[in-house]
């Protein structure tokens, strides 16, 4: 009977009591932690099943936020592998680099918007190394998108059987057309 009365009482304490949280991440892992390099330029992420942060082929990445500056397009990211993906080989390790020849493309095709600079991620041919149980957070920054566009792409390169290129579709962003452009 004693053992009984334990084994429901370690039950009741393994068990939450508090209402779920809404919108909340599947994990802590999802919210930037403090003293990484680019936290301080990232302060919020959140969950994003289907609010115009895109999707990418490869799992590995994520469009955390998108901002608009006066001067640019700035894409926060992070890549990290998935450790429940069974063809991961999670200890091991990756190379990453970004390449400079990237472009943010507008939903109709019509305009392109090059990469400016990046930060904690190089610039091809320029790699960083690191392990696959790493989550790494990114920064991109490319010319800022014309007003009225507020559907567009990011296309890093074709991916093939060697790499996985960090393409983006369908991403969303609000950015009306200015008042004075719908008058004439």
């Amino acid at each position: 009977m004693k053992a009984l009365v334990a084994l429901l009482l370690l039950a009741s304490a393994c068990t939450s009591h508090r209402p779920a949280a809404i919108n909340a991440p599947a994990d802590g892992a999802e919210y930037y932690q403090p003293n990484q390099p680019v936290s301080v330029s990232m302060p919020r992420l959140y969950p994003d099943p289907q609010g115009g942060l895109g999707h990418s082929q490869d799992p590995d990445i994520r469009v955390t936020d998108i901002r608009l500056t006066a001067s640019y397009t700035v894409l926060y990211m992070t890549f990290g592998k998935d450790p429940n993906d069974r063809n991961n080989n999670y200890y091991g390790t990756s190379s990453i680099s970004f390449n400079p020849k990237a472009v943010l493309a507008s939903a109709d095709g019509k305009k392109t918007y090059a990469l400016v600079k990046t930060e904690g991620i190089p610039m091809s041919p320029e790699t960083r190394d690191i392990k696959n149980d790493e989550k790494i957070p990114f920064v991109l920054y490319f010319e800022r998108l014309d007003k009225g566009v507020e559907s567009f792409d990011l296309f890093e390169c074709k991916s093939d059987n060697q790499n996985s290129c960090f393409n983006v579709a369908g991403m969303t962003i609000q950015n009306p057309a200015s008042p004075e452009a719908k008058q004439n």
